[in-house]
C-alpha cells in the first residue's frame, strides 16, 4: 500500500537521479565546447590538405604515365597510389564503449550493415558496443575487434588501428559527425589516400610544383600523413558527435524525471491529504460515539 514513507523515498531516488543525470549533461557539454571549434575548423583545414594531395598524386600518375609510355610498359592500375597495398577493401564501424549516446550507434550500424551485405570486404569494429551489435546480428561472421576509450583520442590505440589499416587499399569508414546540438548525421568516408574525395575549386587553375627532392617521395610523405591526419579527424569527428548526442539524450532524461518528480510530488499531497481525511473521519466517529 502507498504511504507517505514510500512515496517521500520515490521522491528522493527521482531527485538523487537528477542530480546524477544533470552533472553527466554538464560534463559532456564541457567536452563539447572544448573540442567544437578544433573539429569543425580542421574540416577547413582537410579540405585544402585534400586538394592539395590531389594536385600532386595528379603530378605522380601523369609522370607515371609518361615513363610508363616512354618504356612502352601497360598500366595496371590508377597510378595513384605509391604505396602497395596488399589487400582490397576494409569497412569500418566506429561505436562507442558505452552508451547513453541515443540512437545515433545504431544508425551508424545500420548504414554499416546495408554496405557489407552488399559490398565485398573485410570488416573492422571499433568500441565495445559495435561488437555486441555486430555478434549478435552477424554471429560467426569474421571481423577484426580494437578496443578505443570515449573520452579520449588515444594515440597508441590510434597508432595500432592505423598501421593495421595501411595494408589496405580502400578503407570505408563509418561515423556520425555533429552538424548542431540536435543533429547528428551519419557519414560513410572514404579515407584511404587512393581514393580521396575530389574538391572542386573556383578558378578551376592548375598549379605547378617542383618536388624535392623527388617527386615519388613527396606522394610518398603526402599519402601516409594524409591517411593519419585524416583517420584522426575520423576520430575526433565521431566523438564530437557522440558526446553531442549524449547531451541531447541526457536533457530529454531530465525533462522526464522532472515529470516523473511533479508526479510524486502530487501523489505525496495526496497520501497526505487521504491522511487528513481519516484522522477526520475518526474523529468524527469518535464525537459520533460520545454523544450516543
Amino acid at each position: 500500500m502507498i504511504n507517505k514513507q514510500t512515496v517521500q523515498q520515490e521522491l528522493d531516488q527521482l531527485q538523487s537521479l537528477i542530480m546524477l543525470v544533470e552533472t553527466y549533461e554538464i560534463i559532456a557539454g564541457t567536452s563539447v565546447r572544448r573540442i567544437r571549434n578544433s573539429v569543425l575548423a580542421n574540416r577547413a583545414f582537410h579540405v585544402g590538405l585534400n586538394r592539395m594531395f590531389r594536385e600532386i598524386a595528379t603530378a605522380y600518375s601523369k609522370e607515371v604515365g609518361h615513363v610508363m609510355k616512354k618504356n612502352k610498359i601497360t598500366a595496371r592500375g590508377s597510378g595513384v597510389s605509391v604505396i602497395k597495398r596488399t589487400k582490397p577493401t576494409v569497412f569500418m564501424f566506429l561505436s562507442a564503449n558505452t552508451g547513453l549516446y541515443g540512437d545515433v550507434i545504431n544508425r551508424i550500424f545500420i548504414a554499416f550493415l546495408t554496405e557489407i551485405k552488399r559490398t565485398k570486404g573485410d570488416v573492422i569494429i571499433v568500441g565495445r558496443m559495435g561488437k555486441i551489435l555486430f555478434e549478435d546480428t552477424m554471429p560467426g561472421s569474421p571481423f577484426t575487434y580494437f578496443d578505443f576509450p570515449d573520452n579520449s583520442i588515444a594515440i597508441e590505440n590510434l597508432k595500432q588501428i592505423s598501421v593495421f589499416l595501411a595494408q589496405y587499399e580502400k578503407v570505408v569508414a563509418f561515423y556520425a559527425v555533429f552538424k548542431n546540438l540536435l543533429t547528428q548525421q551519419v557519414k560513410t568516408s572514404i579515407i584511404s589516400g587512393t581514393e580521396l574525395p575530389v574538391e572542386s575549386t573556383e578558378d578551376n587553375v592548375i598549379q605547378r610544383y617542383f618536388f624535392e627532392p623527388s617527386l615519388e617521395a613527396v606522394a610518398l610523405f603526402f599519402e601516409n600523413e594524409i591517411f593519419a591526419s585524416l583517420l584522426e579527424q575520423v576520430f575526433q569527428e565521431s566523438r564530437l558527435a557522440k558526446l553531442a548526442a549524449r547531451m541531447v539524450l541526457l536533457d530529454r532524461t531530465i525533462i522526464t524525471i522532472e515529470g516523473e518528480i511533479r508526479r510524486a510530488i502530487l501523489k505525496k499531497q495526496h497520501v497526505h491529504h487521504r491522511t487528513i481525511n481519516r484522522q477526520l473521519i475518526n474523529s468524527l466517529s469518535g464525537v459520533a460515539l460520545w454523544n450516543s
